[in-house]
């Protein structure tokens, strides 16, 4: 009866393991699946206004107008301004100079980070400058095509960028500026888990720091 048991009780313990390494291996699949899986988000300007999308893996949607519309404000009576205490603010920079210097190093991370895994799929920008002053015209062309020169090279060398396409044109027969403006942008999702990793140490000392002044007030 003892043997029998024992057995049994094998039994129930191998048949756990199995069930852990099941739950185990599903769930890693799971996360390399959704990992992999890349966010994006479409903006849109030509003649028919403003259009925006928001892409998750494969799928597309299209943000509706009243996402896109700000509910109205309730007009607040603005309070008076009270002055700055400049000797109280620099006591509390000094006393709070390594953190503020840890929270500026983390952000710089961030934005190291994000530059670098943020992929720019398409920016697509064509802008016709009209006027029946040809002079007028010429000069805005080239001040135009000088900033493009300025900025293509910037964009290229700082972001990763898939697909950039920058023009400037002249029409002399129309009076009214014309601007057709795409950009794509997307990230994985494993990527926004990279790029918010340094705030982690951040948010535990904060965290830290908060539970010790509150066990000490205790």
């Amino acid at each position: 009866m003892q043997f029998l048991r024992i057995i049994l009780m094998l039994l129930l313990a191998l048949l756990a393991t199995i069930l852990t390494l099941v739950v185990a291996v599903v769930l890693l699949v799971l996360f390399l699946l959704t990992a992999f899986v890349r966010i994006g988000f479409i903006a849109e300007y030509g003649e028919n206004g403003f259009m925006s999308w928001y892409k998750v893996g494969f799928f597309k949607f299209r943000m509706s107008d009243d996402d896109k519309k700000s509910p109205k404000r309730k007009k607040v009576k603005k309070p008076k301004k009270k002055k700055l205490d400049t000797d109280k603010l620099k006591e509390m920079v000094v006393g709070n100079k390594g953190a503020i210097f840890n929270t500026l190093s983390t952000v710089k991370k961030i934005l190291g980070r994000l530059r670098r895994r943020l992929l720019i799929k398409e920016l697509t920008v064509y802008c016709t400058f009209a006027s029946e002053d040809k002079s007028k015209l010429a000069l805005l062309y080239g001040r135009a095509n000088a900033g493009l020169g300025i900025i293509a090279p910037v964009l290229k060398r700082n972001f990763r960028v898939k697909k950039q396409d920058l023009r400037v044109s002249t029409d002399f027969e129309s009076d009214k500026l014309s601007v057709y403006a795409k950009a794509h942008v997307s990230i994985a999702v494993w990527e926004v888990f990279y790029i918010i990793a340094p705030v982690l140490p951040l948010l535990k000392t904060f965290l830290f720091g908060r539970f010790k002044s509150r066990a000490a007030s205790a």
